[in-house]
Parts: C-alpha cells; structure tokens; sequence
C-alpha cells in the first residue's frame, strides 16, 4: 500500500533518498501508483493542462534554480503541497529518466472507456499497437489542434500515462478522452457503430487531399512505426489514402502523417 508522507508547515527541502517524500515520490515512480492511479506531471504548461481537465493536484516538486510561477502557485488547490528538491536527489529518483525541474504528482481520473465514444459527433485517431511514447503524445497533440473527438490505442504495451507521452503531449492528454482496447473489439465497436475506418497506405490510389470531401465521422487509423496495420485492420478499412511523397523516400515518421492526414481532414473547412 503506498505510503502516505505526515504534511509539514513547514518549508521543505527533498535533499536525500531517505526524505520522507523522496521514499513516497518513488514509490510513486515505481508501480504501486497504479492502485492509487497517481501520475507524474512534468512541466508547468502540462501542469495547467491537468489542473484544467479537472485533475486533482496532490504535490508539486521544483528545484531552486526553478521556482514556481506566480500564476502557477495561484492555479494550484488549497489542497495541494508545494516542496523544493535538489538536483541530485532527482536524478537519482528519476535515474535515466529526464528531470524536469517542475512536476506534479496527480490523480489521474478513471480511464475512458470504447463506448464513452460512441456518443461523440467528431472523428477519431486510431494507433494501433504504437511503440513509441513520444510519436503517440505527438499525435494526441495534433489530434487536439484539429478537433479530432478521441484516441484509442489498440493492442499497446504504451501505458496512457507515461511520462513521456504526457510531455509530448504538451498536456492535452487530458483534454481528450484516450481509450486503450483491443483490436478485435475495436472493430466491433466500428460495427455495432456504423463507424467508417479509414488508413493511410503508401499504395492507395486515392490522395489523402480526398478526406476533406468524405462526409459523415471516421476512423482515422495509423500502424505501427515497424511493422504497420495489422491484417484484421487492413481488411475492416472502408478507405485507404496515401500521401505523395518523392521516391527516394520510404516512409514517414507515423506523427508526422498523422499531423498532414488530420490537416489534409479539416482543410476543406480552414
């Protein structure tokens, strides 16, 4: 069970591994987080995102070359504790992880789930079985740029609130509902939903210009970075477009076609 650090008045310095807090912060770091459902959130503007999504702030830790903003400290709750720490207790707390010199502990809400998106009018971003944090945070990045209702991330070992993907995310994370499924249920939900599944192939003959004409909500899906779609998706797709590249060019990074396929997406209506 994880345990709980006694509050102080007063004000703390995070100095060693045996501090109190430091014990409590690796707790955190280290899995039992997950029965509590506390998360890591690195940096100030990912910080106001959580705060505006409505997440619950429990501490926030800074350095003393990086003290909190003025705007920050008057965002926070009454509720919510402030503690400074050094550099050196950091990197070893968060050892080959980056050490952001402002992070928040949170509570994250209760994870959405495939049929919180059924009641959504707008498009949806699929990645199936993504491999790397920082391309998933990109895309939900994009997705919320161009108004996209949703994620959902099939068949992913990535877990939604790795500190990675929140950074690449710049905090919008929490401004979209991301659901983990299968996709084998993922597709029946497609069903069950009249829910039209698009992809991006290299060997389409429709151009990804063509999506800004195609009427009612899609799913928008994109493979893994290695080794693409699965057989199950490629079958349940209803279109297939591609993006015109130059020949000596294999492929693209995925959250650099996700970001041209949403544009190309919205484009008709910019």
């Amino acid at each position: 069970m994880l345990s709980r650090p006694t509050p102080s008045t007063e004000v703390e310095i995070v100095d060693s591994l045996s501090h109190p807090l430091a014990v409590w912060l690796r707790e955190v770091l280290d899995g039992p987080q997950k029965a509590a459902r506390l998360i890591v959130v690195d940096d100030e503007e990912n910080i106001f995102q959580a705060l505006r999504a409505g997440l619950k702030v429990v501490r926030v830790f800074h350095t003393a070359d990086q003290p909190l903003s003025e705007r920050l400290r008057c965002a926070l709750p009454p509720t919510a504790t402030t503690h400074e720490i050094t550099k050196r207790t950091g990197k070893k707390l968060f050892e080959t992880s980056k050490l952001s010199r402002t992070f928040a502990v949170a509570q994250a809400p209760e994870p959405p789930e495939l049929t919180d998106l059924a009641v959504l009018a707008k498009d949806l971003v699929v990645l199936e079985a993504p491999g790397i944090s920082g391309n998933v945070g990109a895309i939900i990045r994009t997705a919320a740029a161009f108004g996209v209702g949703g994620i959902v991330l099939l068949d992913a070992e990535i877990g939604v609130y790795d500190r990675r993907l929140i950074r690449a995310s710049r905090g919008h994370l929490f401004s979209l509902p991301v659901v983990q499924a299968t996709t084998a249920d993922f597709l029946t939900f497609c069903r069950q939903h009249d829910l039209t599944l698009l992809i991006t192939n290299p060997h389409a003959s429709c151009p990804v210009d063509a999506l800004a004409g195609i009427q009612g909500r899609l799913a928008i899906a994109f493979g893994n970075e290695k080794e693409g779609y699965s057989e199950a998706l490629l079958e349940a797709a209803a279109f297939q477009v591609k993006i015109p590249m130059n020949p000596p060019v294999e492929s693209l990074n995925v959250s650099a076609a996700a970001a041209i396929t949403l544009f190309q997406r919205v484009s008709g209506n910019v």
